[in-house]
């Protein structure tokens, strides 16, 4: 198979044992697939299309799913894909994707005429998952040194990553023209950039390691590089993690956990003001999204968490439950079981991740999981029947 092949899917349709919700697996058992990460565009604005990843060639390739239709065509081809960074831009007209760690690309939907965007010097490695501002002109990313690069296949490598204190640097890449420019650099490891929606001149981006040994995670800076701050202090024993911009700009939102604790809060940041404030506390849940206006908000229930080093200490029971909590009313029920393992498969730390994301409509969740054998991508409608929950 190569690029435009189409893949005829067979979707499995059941019933949550315990929430009633019906559950579609979209991707067969048999053959690894996944969806990009949880903040990054994936569903034509219809709700007609996704985008998610496969390997039906071999590789871990991207695909466009036409879902009505259950058929899929291969949009990339070949080694090499960053399958969990790639976006559909906001007029469902191109993919953008980093190919082995050196490329940006673009991919046409109509054409799949693809051109290179931009390209990461060799003495730089392109890292993680690179997110465009709101009207997709120009996007953030992460490159680090390449004398400093180590392939981060397993949570080991991760935690030995974090103690090297790798030379990294934030830029900004224009998506027309390819112009770079570095936003932020230093000797401490950088992730998760993120431009604020509707408002170019702020950057999210994080101190990335053990979340237990991280000074703060969080800090936001112009874009021209200006006024570097931190969004929060972390108390004694507090981590934060998985930190987003809800869709429409208003707040950063974000997990807090504190050793010793099974329970997690949600806070809020907002940055127009500098204050942080708790939301709800919610389960043992790893990852958040929320939908456009950030009134709904959805988490996938984990367990221990493997991102820390002192493990004992955060110790947890494993939560198998997708949530969705209303900010508002202070509630949430579950939607129903993710079932997943959380194992690294196949090089991955990412691949048997929830990542949790409404459809356009909030109707229903998009996920990973891996409970049906190889991890593969389903679709949970939020179920008639709520039993509404108080943390």
């Amino acid at each position: 198979m190569a690029k435009g092949m189409r893949v005829k899917l067979n979707y499995a349709v059941s019933r949550d044992p315990d929430t009633g919700a019906e559950v579609t697996r979209l991707t067969p058992p048999e053959v690894t697939c996944h969806r990009n990460y949880f903040y990054q565009k994936c569903f034509f604005n219809d709700g007609s299309h996704l985008l998610f990843a496969g390997e039906f060639d071999g590789h871990w390739n991207y695909y466009l799913l036409d879902i009505a239709k259950a058929e899929a065509i291969q949009l990339t081809e070949g080694a090499g894909d960053n399958t969990f960074g790639g976006f559909l831009s906001p007029d469902d007209s191109a993919l953008y994707y980093v190919k082995n760690d050196r490329t940006l690309r673009e991919v046409n939907l109509q054409t799949l005429a693809e051109r290179e965007v931009y390209r990461v010097p060799n003495e730089w490695v392109g890292y993680g998952t690179w997110v465009a501002n709101s009207d997709c002109s120009k996007l953030v990313g992460i490159e680090i040194a390449a004398s400093d690069w180590t392939p981060l296949n397993d949570w080991k490598l991760f935690h030995d990553f974090f103690h090297k204190g790798p030379h990294c640097r934030l830029l900004r890449v224009d998506l027309e023209s390819g112009a770079s420019g570095v936003i932020h650099e230093e000797k401490i490891w950088l992730g998760h950039p993120i431009y604020r929606p509707f408002d170019d001149d702020t950057v999210a981006f994080c101190h990335e390691g053990p979340h237990d040994l991280v000074d703060s995670r969080m800090w936001l800076v112009n874009e021209d590089g200006s006024n570097v701050r931190k969004v929060k202090d972390h108390a004694e024993g507090e981590s934060c993690t998985h930190e987003f911009w809800v869709p429409n700009g208003s707040a950063l939102v974000y997990v807090s956990y504190l050793k010793g604790k099974q329970g997690r809060m949600i806070y809020r940041f907002n940055p127009d003001i500098g204050v942080n404030e708790p939301v709800m506390p919610m389960p043992a849940c790893s990852h958040l999204m929320s939908n456009f206006d950030g009134t709904l908000l959805v988490g996938d229930g984990s367990g221990t968490p493997v991102d820390v080093k002192d493990t004992g200490g955060y110790t947890i029971d494993n939560d198998p439950y997708l949530y969705v909590f209303d900010v508002e009313q202070k509630n949430y029920f579950r939607v129903a079981r993710h079932d997943t393992s959380w194992a690294t498969f196949a090089n991955s730390r990412q691949v048997t991740h929830p990542h949790p994301s409404f459809t356009p409509d909030d109707s229903a969740i998009l996920f990973s999981s891996d409970k049906d054998g190889k991890p593969a991508l389903y679709i949970a409608k939020l179920p008639e029947q709520r039993t509404l929950l108080q943390a």
